[in-house]
């Protein structure tokens, strides 16, 4: 029985005339429309919507725990099988003899500028330190000392903790000591430490924006369908997609869009402001919270929001090949002139060896931590902790899946789709590695000698490149900090103007060439406005929580993304049988 020919033609309207001229009217402004809501409630009623968000963001964190991990899983699988499969992994996303457009090294520095790259000057440092002081093998391993103590009828004293009691326990001969537990800040928690590290940033965040990139790419370069989100649905719901159906999916991808570039751009105004204030010392750019942590003020991080768009703009008004490849180039060149300072100044044998033993423990655990899910048992349970990182990560990772998707699918055709994963999974996975080993890991051992004396652990997330910094080498404080403030700079930049490039490709069915100056500075400033609105509705605290609430639509729209590739090339193989 012969298969019917696939799908090559999926008419989107666009209107003919006025602003909206070669854009879908409704998409535009329906996205438009729910965006506008959000900033005008964010601004009116700060409190309530941060305290909304808030809610939902924790009532996701509790529920959706298990759907997000699975997902998450089934992109990676997806992802590894039409790679890995020798017929599919060679099937290329265009011509059969076309040609890249871009060289290997702007390929990959646009990715990985648009992909992560504020994420490793923000988390590199950051996030190691913080799980060698808590992660779920060390809330575990407090399961068992309680128990040990309290066998060895040893009470926990009031305003003391579990540790300081084991200590002083074991140090008094009550306890012996016990093997195999993971201990705060200690070396002991190192491995654990960077297991949970290389989750959050290897194969499954990776994996998330390749399967949207390698669903596009197949459907609109193979295919010949537009490049926008609706078309990766095509096996599935077929003509169905030229109308309202069609029209919700991309609406859906656009605010996802949004409010995920809102997070990355937010946590990059955070280190931007922390940078400019690590080497010019203006009080009003940093403020003690609750907790006496000095952190960027909302005004400082308002002022960098303001120069961001408007830089953003401006190279988006250039275009892909001109602004965006120059500043991808340019910021792929100053990160490793950072990656260099830490190899010739920092911790790089201790790193070397971190990243060896954690990229070894990393792929033997894979299976178990990709699908395992801890109970969200309350306060100090791992799935307490699971929940503020892991699914954290996921949600963020599936809110910006459609923009980077989109941006890689437009720099990479005519690649192969085993190219694509290479170029999109796995090398951006290592050099992530690279980064928190070589970051982190110097940072992690200016702590464990002794030579930071708690002074980097003292500093919020976003500040301990700079503190770790200050006590690496002092006579390069000022010239690092210029250089990593740039460095943000470029990556804002570039991923503020891609997501500009990308909201109108959406809205305007697949064109590439419809947005005129006008649409990209009305999408640069509603960027800005949804990034300033949630600020001043909650800080970086509301981003999320709003980021959060746009994946939880889009990630079903993934799901049926990886069904509806692999349906798609198991189809043509059978055409190929029987032609």
């Amino acid at each position: 029985m012969a298969i019917k020919p696939p799908l090559t033609e999926l008419n989107i309207d666009t209107a003919d005339t006025g602003f909206y001229q070669n854009f879908n009217q409704m998409v535009a402004v329906m996205s438009k429309a729910f965006i506008a809501i959000v900033v005008v409630w964010a601004a009116i009623f700060p409190e309530q919507a941060g305290s909304v968000l808030g809610q939902m963001k924790n009532w996701s964190f509790s529920n959706l725990n298990y759907y997000y991990t699975w997902s998450v899983a089934f992109f990676i699988i997806v992802c590894l099988v039409v790679a890995l499969h020798p017929r599919w992994g060679s099937t290329r996303l265009g011509d059969q003899d076309g040609k890249p457009e871009f060289s290997n090294f702007s390929w990959f520095s646009m990715m990985f500028g648009a992909g992560i790259g504020i994420g490793m000057l923000g988390y590199a440092t950051g996030e190691p330190m913080w799980h060698i002081a808590d992660n779920p093998e060390i809330r575990m391993s407090a399961e068992l000392v309680r128990t040990a103590l309290s066998g060895a009828g040893v009470a926990i004293a009031e305003g003391s903790d579990v540790w300081t009691t084991y200590k002083g326990a074991v140090d008094a001969g009550t306890l012996q000591p016990l093997a195999d537990i993971a201990i705060p800040k200690d070396e002991s928690a190192l491995q654990a430490t960077y297991r949970y590290s290389f989750l959050h940033w290897g194969l499954g965040a990776w994996a998330c924006y390749a399967l949207v990139g390698i669903a596009l790419a197949f459907f609109a370069y193979s295919r010949g369908l537009p490049l926008t989100i609706r078309s990766t649905l095509a096996p599935i719901f077929g003509k169905s997609l030229e109308g309202t159906l069609g029209h919700v999916i991309d609406v859906v991808a656009v605010v996802a869009t949004i409010l995920g570039i809102a997070q990355t751009i937010g946590l990059g105004l955070e280190s931007f402001s922390s940078g400019l204030y690590n080497f010019s010392g203006a009080e009003w750019l940093v403020a003690a919270d609750e907790n006496g942590v000095m952190k960027p003020t909302t005004a400082s991080m308002l002022v960098a929001l303001l120069v961001i768009m408007v830089l953003s703009t401006l190279s988006a008004l250039s275009g892909v090949g001109k602004g965006i490849k120059w500043l991808s180039n340019l910021n792929m060149v100053l990160s490793f002139g950072l990656l260099a300072f830490f190899a010739i100044f920092g911790s790089t044998w201790f790193a070397m060896k971190i990243m060896g033993s954690g990229i070894i423990d990393y792929i033997l655990t894979l299976p178990v931590t990709t699908f395992q899910v801890f109970p969200a048992d309350g306060p100090g349970s791992p799935g307490e902790w699971q929940g503020w990182w892991s699914i954290f990560y996921w949600a963020w990772w599936i809110a910006f899946a459609p923009f980077v998707g989109i941006f890689l699918a437009r720099i990479s055709k005519n690649r192969t789709i085993r190219e694509f994963v290479i170029g999109s999974i796995v090398a951006p996975s290592l050099m992530c590695f690279l980064w928190f080993a070589l970051l982190g890991g110097t940072a992690i051992d200016l702590e464990l000698n002794g030579a930071a004396n708690g002074a980097i652990f003292s500093e919020s997330l976003t500040a301990q490149l700079y503190a770790t910094i200050n006590v690496l080498a002092p006579g390069f404080k000022g010239l690092m900090s210029v250089l990593i403030v740039i460095l943000l700079l470029t990556y804002l930049v570039t991923s503020a103007d891609s997501a500009v490039l990308v909201v109108n490709t959406i809205s305007a069915g697949g064109s590439q060439t419809a947005a005129t100056k006008h649409h990209i500075i009305v999408w640069g400033v509603i960027l800005g406005a949804v990034i300033a609105a949630l600020l001043l509705a909650g800080g970086l605290n509301a981003i999320q929580s709003a980021m959060i609430v746009g994946a939880v639509p889009f990630s079903f729209l993934m799901i049926l993304m990886g069904i509806s590739l692999i349906k798609a090339l198991i189809r043509d193989g059978m055409r190929a049988k029987h032609s």
